[in-house]
């Protein structure tokens, strides 16, 4: 049997039938180049599995992947032996002709769409991430993560590597967050045995303790405003009306906007929310009166509590109505979101606990909730000087008739 070459290979006459023709090296047993009617001439690896079976791999294309090469760029016949010697050690031989073809394993690129291919689970927990999730995750990757440590292998991504990226993200928030998502794929190719992964020290910063927020006089202030604004521009009341709800709920933006009027249960005065943000079976989130009475004084046009203005959809936004209230009421214009921070920061100044508090605005995990822990303190140390005045008189009195 003469010895299998690249020239060999290429020289060969190609089969007159469907079946192929197998040029077998005469030095590796199981090494052979591939040749089909269809003028495809491909190197191959077959093993002997420990059950009898034989399997054959496609090492690549005569022409393309040389017979030889350097060990940073190997050849079909270095394939050939890790394959074969792999196989002998009772290992995967497609998996060791992985590893020698790209000896610094996959890119984290690669780990990214092999994640996306998995239909985007959750990596703490079972399921899958919720459509925002994936939406903003993606933007993120395309926008700082693809284009610079995206292009490196995941074993050469070290602290020294991950802390150079990091100086290119100037924003504070854009860095905490493209930093836990960067660690979160490296875990998910640590779990799935996909690269060989480094130890990264470096961590995201933690959420500030507390937002801008408004005091409860303020949320009143900005509830009147926002009812000045209805009686004012009447068409408007939609807009104006959510953000009054936002108020008296402290739920997030997209869970009001999209609401749809079966969400609304009168007779048991809750909204019945579908998934959200941190539970996938939805929750409930209990309504005041006033907020029951905003409701109650809202038109109906379709499904949607507050339909777009072109009645196709809900609404997706009130930034412009909220700066008008800001302005009516003659307050700094915070983010909305902080409104929810007022919301709960009002709670717990009225003496709610950080337990309920969680549970009004739905937090799942109760370190979100610890933000406020401060104001909670505040409280019960108010309380206490309360009491300490209130016993303070009587020890006196007991203190003169001692005497």
């Amino acid at each position: 049997m003469p010895r299998l070459t690249e020239a060999r290979a290429l020289r060969a006459p190609l089969p007159t039938t469907d079946k192929p023709t197998f040029l077998r090296c005469s030095e590796i047993k199981g090494f052979a180049a591939c040749l089909r009617k269809s003028g495809k001439r491909s190197w191959t690896v077959e093993v002997t599995l420990l059950d009898g079976r034989s399997k054959r791999t496609v090492l690549g294309e005569v022409g393309v992947l040389p017979f030889e090469g350097p060990p940073e760029e190997p050849g079909a016949r270095d394939l050939a032996i890790a394959a074969i010697n792999a196989n002998r050690r009772g290992e995967d031989a497609r998996a060791a002709v992985g590893r020698k073809k790209e000896p610094k394993g996959m890119l984290l690129n690669e780990v990214w769409e092999e994640y996306g291919k998995a239909g985007y689970p959750v990596l703490r927990g079972t399921g899958r991430k919720s459509e925002t999730t994936i939406k903003h995750d993606t933007n993120r990757w395309k926008k700082h993560v693809e284009g610079s440590i995206g292009k490196k292998a995941v074993s050469d991504i070290d602290e020294a590597a991950m802390q150079r990226w990091l100086d290119g993200i100037k924003s504070d928030g854009q860095r905490s967050h493209c930093l836990t998502l960067v660690k979160s794929i490296l875990g998910y190719a640590r779990s799935r045995g996909l690269a060989s992964v480094n130890q990264i020290e470096a961590k995201a910063e933690k959420s500030k303790w507390m937002q801008n927020f408004y005091t409860p006089a303020q949320l009143i202030a900005l509830d009147k405003a926002a009812q000045a604004l209805i009686a004012e521009k009447p068409h408007r009341v939609g807009v104006f009306s959510a953000i009054r709800l936002l108020l008296h709920t402290g739920c997030r933006a997209s869970e009001i906007f999209s609401l749809r009027w079966r969400d609304v249960i009168v007779e048991r005065a809750v909204l019945k929310l579908g998934r959200d943000k941190t539970s996938k079976a939805g929750r409930e989130v209990e309504l005041s009166n006033a907020a029951l009475d905003i409701l109650k004084s809202l038109p109906r046009f379709n499904q949607w509590v507050f339909p777009a203005d072109s009645k196709c959809g809900h609404l997706t936004t009130t930034q412009k109505a909220w700066k008008e209230v800001c302005m009516q009421a003659r307050l700094p214009r915070h983010r909305q979101h902080d409104m929810r921070h007022s919301f709960v920061s009002s709670a717990i100044a009225s003496g709610v606990s950080l337990y309920i508090a969680g549970q009004l605005v739905g937090h799942k995990q109760a370190t979100t909730t610890q933000r406020y822990a401060h104001l909670e303190r505040e409280v019960k140390q108010q309380a206490a000087a309360k009491v300490a005045a209130a016993l303070s008189p009587k020890l006196k009195i007991i203190k003169k008739r001692a005497s």
